[in-house]
């Protein structure tokens, strides 16, 4: 064995540090992130698309097409690699991984499968059938704060004129108003519960089953609210937005049910949505 000098040892020591930095990081929520308009459904899509058959792929390609592309414009180039490294991640795990995420941000389509569904959005993002093997080794879970609301896009939104086919269906201010009072402390338990398990939403419209959560207390509600609208002004005012946040707080600040489930489980986690106005549109826990 050769022997170590200081030169080769700080060689080393920079090569460990430099493989450490070059871990590649991902976060689950990303990948409700990316969806676009397609989370803040009108009731009258929400029962349309309730009724859609997506079995095809190219049925689902060209209905996902004009709703998460004019968002997937907008992201920053660092934010494109950080949605790639997590999408590469996901499409290699269990579907049953990729099950809980459809559930959790209560996507409005009635989804085959969820693998399905995820590789048609990496196909339209990166222009590629599927990500190469990946090595686990390689890849790292990064939950910090400051990570998970890092999908920054450009503050100056391009002009959409000449690309009306994907500007179809995004929307500027806000759509809806009723949103903020779906996951209110007063909402009954047994409301969450029939979501859960029934697909009827709070308003009585009857979407798809997904999860379904309530705010525990109006305090934790208003002062989430607060803390969301803070951040996302901060990030405004450099010249970057996001328009979904996923705080995490010190107590339990919600409850809900797991699609199909029936017994409560509570959670610290709550997510908030903004309009590109940046209106607060919702305020939900989430479970996963």
């Amino acid at each position: 064995m050769g022997k170590m000098t200081i030169s080769s040892f700080f060689k080393a020591y920079r090569s460990h540090l430099w493989g450490k930095e070059r871990k590649k990081k991902y976060y689950w929520g990303f990948l409700g992130d990316i969806l676009g308009e397609l989370i803040l459904p009108t009731d009258e899509e929400i029962i349309e698309f309730a009724k859609r058959d997506f079995s095809e792929t190219v049925a689902l390609r060209y209905f996902l097409q004009p709703w998460i592309m004019p968002d997937f414009y907008l992201y920053t180039e660092e934010s494109r690699l950080r949605i790639r490294d997590t999408l590469a991640w996901y499409l290699h795990q269990p579907e049953s991984e990729l099950d809980s995420i459809i559930n959790a941000f209560q996507v409005p389509i009635p989804i085959i499968s969820s693998k399905q569904f995820y590789t048609v959005i990496w196909q339209e993002f990166f222009l590629s059938n599927f990500p190469d093997p990946i090595d686990p080794e390689e890849y790292e879970e990064d939950t910090s704060p400051e990570f998970i609301n890092s999908l920054y896009k450009q503050a100056e939104r391009p002009d959409w004129s000449d690309t009306s086919y994907y500007a179809s269906p995004e929307r500027i201010g806000t759509v809806r108003t009723d949103l903020l009072e779906w996951y209110s402390p007063e909402r009954k338990l047994d409301e969450l519960k029939r979501w859960a398990t029934t697909g009827i939403r709070p308003n009585n419209i009857r979407g798809l089953m997904s999860d379904a959560t309530k705010w525990l207390s109006y305090d934790d509600m208003y002062y989430g609210n607060d803390l969301a609208l803070r951040q996302f002004q901060q990030l405004q005012e450099n010249g970057l937005y996001v328009d979904r946040l996923t705080l995490t707080f010190d107590n339990d600040i919600g409850i809900g049910f797991f699609k199909g489930t029936t017994i409560p489980t509570k959670t610290r986690r709550a997510r908030f949505l903004f309009d590109k106005l940046g209106n607060l549109l919702a305020n939900y826990p989430i479970l996963k």
